[in-house]
Parts: structure tokens; sequence; C-alpha cells
């Protein structure tokens, strides 16, 4: 959603203090919408078992995960915990733990997190089919959900003379999956994460708000790294931005003021009356509007159906941010109902 707020930032600012800042151009207010995240992948349905494995394999060139950045000087940690299988237990009972927590029925095992011996090398190969089996069959283990290689950065940017610091840990990780019973594998998952935090010292005594250290940082980050690779599996709700579109005239504004109140039936009426294509360009804004107004009820052929009305029309006046900002409304939609569908074929 990002995108679209970017691509409006050289227009008129549609909120002001709250209140609707109505001018003699066409504004844009950006609406949240709770949406359904399908997931991206499920688990075989026969999987009752998963076994957690940290691999331990490090890439040549990672030689930092004992350092941090302070401000502009490069410092080493002083630890006197083993990071890695610290981090990695973190993760792996992270991701176990959000994948029990949002329904998907299998029970978890783990391997000792420092089990497997430190591996350094330039090139990632699968474990040995013989290797997996050996592990999986005593552990009754259908799945081996592998963390291959983890690595992590911490950075702290002390505000000295600003009133904020800031700190942040820059993860990347491969996750691999691998049959139990093959000793296969099935898939591989590239991922890199960012968490960033901020602290205020300006405040005084107990209210200040302090950045937390290097150790929780990267332990916190370690989870949250975890717990986004196990969404990939299962459903769930999140939040995105959304345009209304109000272009310069009394009916629309009305129109917006009821949708921000959620009386949808009103501000539909009056996108209606506006959505034949003798409105020009401002049919666009109206068959905009309405496949908002249809996404937010759930009822998501019908608001491809009007974001499709107004992107075609949208090109037939040849208007470069009208045709951008349908075009990714119609991408979006015809992602969800891709998502959607594909959702409903797993449950079948």
């Amino acid at each position: 959603m990002t995108i679209i707020r970017k691509l409006f930032t050289n227009f008129c600012l549609p909120w002001l203090g709250g209140m609707l800042l109505w001018s003699s151009c066409t504004v844009f207010h950006t609406m949240p919408l709770e949406v359904l995240r399908t997931g991206e992948a499920r688990l075989p349905p026969e999987t009752g078992k998963v076994a957690w494995l940290y691999r331990h394999f490090k890439y040549t060139g990672d030689t930092l995960q004992h350092y941090y950045r302070d401000g502009e000087t490069l410092r080493k940690g002083k630890e006197t915990v083993t990071l890695d299988s610290l981090l990695a237990e973190h993760c792996l009972t992270a991701a176990a733990r959000a994948l029990q927590q949002n329904g998907v029925a299998v029970e978890s095992v783990f391997f000792p997190f420092d089990m497997m011996p430190r591996v350094t090398g330039d090139q990632l190969t699968p474990l040995p089919p013989s290797l997996v089996q050996k592990m999986a069959l005593p552990a009754g283990a259908d799945l081996l959900m592998v963390l291959e290689t983890f690595s992590w950065f911490y950075s702290r940017f002390p505000g000295e003379s600003l009133s904020h610091d800031a700190g942040e840990v820059a993860l990347a990780g491969i996750w691999a999956i691998y049959d139990g019973h093959s000793g296969k594998i099935t898939e591989t998952r590239s991922m890199v994460d960012t968490l960033y935090w901020t602290g205020d010292h300006s405040a005084s005594g107990g209210e200040a708000l302090k950045l937390p250290p290097r150790l929780p940082a990267l332990e916190m980050a370690a989870a949250t790294f975890g717990e986004n690779y196990a969404r990939r599996f299962y459903p769930g709700w999140m939040t995105v931005d959304r345009l209304l579109v109000i272009p310069p005239t009394e009916e629309f504004r009305q129109a917006a003021e009821y949708a921000v109140n959620q009386e949808w039936d009103k501000a539909t009426a009056i996108w209606q009356r506006y959505s034949a294509d003798r409105f020009g360009r401002m049919a666009v804004s109206a068959r905009y509007n309405l496949a908002l107004a249809a996404e937010t009820q759930d009822q998501l052929d019908n608001a491809l159906h009007w974001i499709t009305r107004a992107d075609d029309l949208a090109r037939l006046y040849r208007n470069k941010k009208e045709t951008t900002m349908t075009g990714q409304y119609r991408q979006i939609l015809e992602s969800r109902l891709q998502e959607i569908r594909k959702m409903e074929s797993w449950e079948k």
C-alpha cells in the first residue's frame, strides 16, 4: 500500500487535524481496511509431527555476527553466551508456537540447537536424504523444518544532541523443508527482515523510552523472524490502506463523509449516480469508490467489476495518474481473489 501513498504525494492533502480539507482539486483520503491474508502455502495434510533443526551453516563472508554498529563505530560484542544457538532457539520456538496458536494442527519437537557443527562455505547444498531419514525416523517426524543459515546485525544510532535514539536489527536466513520419509528437500525459502526501535530520552524520570540492549533486541528480532516464516502456513487478518477519491463537488464530499462514518449504502447511492460514461473522469472516481465500498463488504467479485470499469474508462482519457491508480487497485483485487480461491481449493 505504500506505493499508492507515494503516488499521490503531489496531490492536495486530504486531511488536516482530522477534518476533511476541501479545495478546488480532487483530494484523497487513506482509509484502513482489515483484509484476510490467506497464507502462501500449506503443510501436507498428512503431517502429524514436525521436527525443527538449526543447521548452523554460515557463508564465508558472514563474519559480523559478533560485532555491532554503535553510531559510526564497529564494536565487538561481549556476550558470554553462544549467540548462534541462543538466537536459533528463539527463532525456531517462536515459529513452532505461531503454528500452534494459529490452528496448524501439528506436533513440534526440537533437535538440540547446537547439535549440528558449524560449517562455513560459499555454497549451501541440501542435507543428504539419508541423514534426514536418520534424524526423522527416531523423532517420528513427517517433516523437518530446517533453518539452514541465519545471520543478523545490530546497529545503534545514538541521538546525542537529538532527543531520540534509534536501533535496528537486520536479519537474513534460508529455510528448508525436508520430507522425513523420503529425506528429499521439498521447499527452500530465503528471507530478509529488519526490525526498528526508537527511544526518547527527552522525557524525564520513568517516562523516558529506552532502546532495548543489544542481546534482548537480537532475541526479539530472532523470534519475530521465526513468526514471520510461520505466517506463510496459516491465514490471518491484516490492516491495509485504501484510497477514497473525492472530486471537488458537494455530493462527492457528502459521500466521503458517509464513507468515513461507515454509512456505505448512502455513499454508494451517490457514487452510483455518477458512474455512467457520460460523467467522464468523474465516473472514474465514482467507479473507483464503488469498488472500495464493495471490498469493505467482502464483495470482491463486485469490487473487481467496478475497478475494471474504472480502469477501462481511465485508459480512454489517458490520464497517467488515474490509470496508475486504477491499475494498481485492479491488481490488488485480482491478487486477493486469486489468494482466496487458492485457500478455498486447499480446504476441499
